[in-house]
């Protein structure tokens, strides 16, 4: 679970800046959609912080597997994982591919959760696919209205 949490908490706060276009979320094929539906830098990082405990979780099955000193490291998998979790994937995500094309400069909320710590600047020609919603953006809430949909 270390590894998960750690790439998790990385994309979130370190690389994203605690800013994601809540619409985008849910939908396929945009934004938040990568390689074939798998974000291929969380999966490295997930595996680096993962495959090192492995001969330690194996000793804690079969006490009587001999895995040389490597049963140590098992015993602060969760914090090993995590760590090394954030570090590859903050390494990877800025110095080998950055995810430009996830990254967005204004977070978008859902109605009536308006964080002004997050910016303060209004976007007005924000799309939509669907009918009226509320979307909150900085510390405004605005109403989109679909072009395609009566009002």
């Amino acid at each position: 679970m270390g590894p998960l949490a750690g790439t998790i908490v990385c994309d979130f706060y370190l690389i994203h800046k605690r800013k994601l276009d809540i619409r985008e979320l849910y939908k396929g094929h945009r934004i938040y959609w990568y390689t074939y539906g798998v974000n291929w830098r969380a999966f490295v990082s997930f595996l680096l912080g993962f495959l090192p405990t492995l001969p330690g979780f194996a000793h804690s099955i079969e006490k009587t597997l001999d895995v040389g000193d490597a049963w140590k490291l098992y015993t602060f998998a969760w914090l090993f994982g995590f760590s090394v979790a954030v570090v590859s994937y903050y390494i990877i995500c800025t110095s080998i591919s950055p995810p430009t094309e996830s990254l967005v400069e204004f977070a978008v909320l859902p109605p009536g959760k308006v964080d002004s710590s997050l910016g303060t600047t209004l976007e007005e020609d924000v799309a939509s696919d669907h009918k009226v919603e509320d979307v909150a953006i900085g510390e405004k809430e605005i109403i989109i209205e679909s072009r395609d949909s009566p009002v």
